[in-house]
């Protein structure tokens, strides 16, 4: 099946399912049962990012947002029916050919929110792991990160438009209602990923100026709570130094990031990182052969994708696909249980 056929088909079966359906269904035993009588022997590996309700939508969007409640649930559900690994072993289980253990899954986290501190000690709690791709450069203190500062600097801009200039092109963008600054925040960050890296940071100054105002606190982890992440048994991963589109970066540029995170990361953690994640993962074309093979050769085992999918031995494992995660334990069950008929990864070339 083509992956366009089974987008379509995976969004038919999506929109088919009401809540209340995958609600009835959870809470019948049923999804739970069909684990049990079909184990499944490929990996889903969990994409999550922020874990917080509304008090984070200073700096993340509402789609990658899940509260510290609901991850509560996830946690205790995925311990008690599935088997949690380390997303290092199972890469090089399924490398080696050596069988993944029964209902296996992992969880992975993207950017390096503050907020990531607190599932980390969940993760502890449980006897859980889960891998953290850090954002090397953007950590508190450091260079902002960007897709959390320009919510943040649209927040403090009172003008009905934000007006910027980026390769002679003059740019406006209504931001004068709370919808149009949600719209806003979607438009520069597509403008920002679009563009190499020295026009992104133009791009970012202009905003600045426009703001008037320093924005908020950081909202990301501190080196020492990256430490302790560390320590508490979570993989610290790369995710970059500033989290470009790395196509739009140009490859020496995006080499120099990919590298420079492993490194940075390495030497303040005092491990090796092996595990890299290719930022901005959506609509726009954000890694290419060429970039897995810079990831491969600086070094890395494996690379995970935002391509919502289960990984398996037939997977490239340097563009390995990940589930996305729902807020509702139902939808994410749903999605484990059920979906999983769709996600049959195939050999690529």
């Amino acid at each position: 099946m083509s992956t366009t056929s089974l987008g379509s088909l995976l969004r038919s079966v999506r929109a088919g399912a009401a809540p209340v359906s995958k609600t009835l269904l959870f809470r019948s035993g049923a999804l739970g049962a069909l684990r049990a009588v079909r184990p499944d022997h490929q990996l889903p590996i969990l994409r999550y990012h922020a874990i917080c309700g509304p008090e984070g939508d200073d700096y993340a969007e509402a789609s990658i947002c899940v509260t510290p409640a609901a991850f509560a649930q996830h946690v205790e559900y995925l311990t008690s029916k599935y088997t949690v690994v380390a997303l290092p072993e199972a890469v090089r289980r399924m490398q080696t050919g050596k069988p993944l253990p029964r209902n296996a899954v992992a969880l992975t986290f993207d950017d390096g929110y503050a907020d990531n501190l607190a599932a980390a000690r969940v993760l502890h709690e449980h006897g859980a792991t889960a891998t953290f791709y850090i954002t090397a450069g953007c950590l508190f203190g450091e260079m902002p990160f960007w897709p959390a500062e320009i919510r943040q600097l649209i927040a403090r801009i009172g003008a009905p438009a934000i007006h910027l200039t980026a390769t002679g092109r003059d740019i406006s963008i209504p931001c004068g209602t709370r919808a149009a600054r949600q719209a806003a925040a979607r438009t520069l960050a597509r403008l920002f990923k679009s563009h190499p890296i020295p026009v992104r940071e133009a791009l970012r100054e202009q905003l600045r100026e426009q703001a008037g105002r320093p924005v908020a606190a950081s909202p990301m982890l501190t080196w020492d709570q990256l430490r302790e992440m560390h320590r508490l048994g979570m993989t610290i991963g790369a995710h970059t130094v500033t989290h470009p589109n790395l196509p739009s970066a140009g490859l020496a540029d995006a080499t120099a990031e990919i590298v420079g995170s492993k490194a940075r990361l390495e030497r303040e953690i005092g491990a090796e990182v092996t595990m890299f994640s290719y930022p901005n993962g959506g609509a726009e074309r954000y890694y290419t052969p060429d970039l897995q093979r810079v990831v491969r050769d600086a070094g890395y085992t494996a690379a995970t994708t935002s391509f919502n999918g289960f990984a398996g031995p037939a997977s490239d494992p340097y563009a390995l696909e990940r589930v996305q995660v729902a807020e509702r334990l139902d939808d994410l069950v749903f999605a484990l249980e059920v979906e999983r008929y769709l996600f049959k990864p195939v050999a690529r070339k």
